[in-house]
């Protein structure tokens, strides 16, 4: 989650400031800037979190329009179709070959580490995350390495597949 949109949830949630600064890691002194320009804007914070997360921080942030570029507007069309080839794991996919494939369609787009760039702040937008907290030992978390394995057992011959932990 954009740590804009977290910080407005906590002020709504009546959280303070060093409680604000502890979770989103912004500095105390930028969110008490924010709450004055909240208050200057006397927006309801819920339209706030409404808006994309490029919107939403050019209410918080001044300056020059961002990615004016047109490799970017060719780009942003095609980062939806990009990040899901990268998340099916039948695909085997990796950033190098997309790029490899993006640029032989657009042979004057982004280098390597700009598409990079771009791919992942497009990907962290549209999988927004917030920070949890836990009691240690209260519960456990599985996760599976990918794709199963199989072997045939020599007895029966038949194809066992199983997860990997």
């Amino acid at each position: 989650m954009n740590k804009i949109k977290q910080m407005l949830l906590l002020l709504q949630a009546s959280k303070g400031v060093k409680t604000i600064a502890g979770i989103t890691g912004i500095s105390r002194n930028t969110i008490k800037s924010y709450k004055v320009r909240l208050e200057k804007m006397d927006v309801v914070i819920e339209d706030l979190l409404l808006l994309d997360d490029p919107v939403l921080e050019s209410v918080f942030y001044a300056g020059n329009p961002a990615y004016s570029d047109k490799r970017f507007d060719t780009l942003k069309l095609l980062l939806d179709d990009y990040i899901k080839e990268l998340e099916n794991p039948k695909n085997h996919l990796t950033r190098f070959t997309l790029w490899q494939e993006y640029r032989s369609e657009h042979p004057d787009g982004y280098g390597y580490s700009q598409f990079c760039f771009h791919l992942g702040q497009h990907q962290s937008a549209s999988h927004p995350t917030m920070v949890l907290s836990s009691t240690p030992g209260d519960k456990l978390l599985v996760d599976f390495a990918g794709d199963t394995l199989s072997y045939v057992d020599i007895q029966t011959g038949e194809m066992i597949t199983y997860q990997i932990l």
